[in-house]
């Protein structure tokens, strides 16, 4: 059964395709699919609700570490 999509956005990277899609669990709670897609795989991660604010904030504390060149 596929959970009613509230968002979806697809972002092409080369060889790679990303799709990040919002939906509606069974129990009305929001959750986020990052999906990475090549020719020969897929990879997928979920991320609900109520751990956003603390994958953004590892998500921003690693890109920073980024831009400083580690």
């Amino acid at each position: 059964m596929e959970r009613e999509k509230l968002y979806s956005k697809k972002l092409s990277a080369g060889k790679r395709t990303y799709f990040f899609d919002v939906k509606r669990g069974r129990d009305g709670s929001a959750y986020l699919v990052i999906t990475e897609q090549t020719e020969e795989k897929r990879n997928r991660l979920m991320v609900f609700e109520d751990k956003m604010e603390e994958f953004l904030s590892a998500m921003k504390e690693a890109a920073d570490k980024m831009k400083k060149g580690v």
